[in-house]
């Protein structure tokens, strides 16, 4: 069993591919400023899958951090679902330039470890 809904439960936002992409994060309720933290499960684009120890609603606007090898990726997000095993989709908002070259980095240095496992 998954804990991720499958494509055909998901809006089309979330039909990017994503990669396995582990790292640190903290995500704060811009309304209620609270804050959770946990790690980040897979990677795209438009969003990622994160484990956190508590959740936020569905619809939540919040501030998202990740950072991997000391480098922190900052953007606003939406929590596009949260899932009963502390679980949750974040879909990123509109993020200054400098921070989607972090993401963009981030996804290519995926992208070919991801196809190098694959051909063995």
């Amino acid at each position: 069993m998954t804990d991720v809904p499958s494509d055909s439960e998901l809006p089309d936002k979330r039909r990017r591919a994503r990669y396995p992409f582990v790292a640190n994060v903290k995500i704060e309720h811009l309304s209620l400023g609270a804050m959770v933290e946990g790690i980040t499960t897979d990677l795209s684009e438009g969003g990622c899958g994160v484990r956190v120890s508590e959740l936020f609603t569905s619809g939540a606007k919040v501030m998202t951090r990740i950072t991997k090898d000391g480098i922190t990726f900052a953007t606003p997000a939406t929590v596009a679902y949260s899932l009963p095993s502390m679980a949750m989709g974040l879909a990123f908002g509109d993020m200054p330039p400098d921070q989607k070259q972090i993401l963009v980095g981030w996804l290519k240095a995926a992208i070919p470890t991801i196809r190098r496992n694959a051909g063995e």
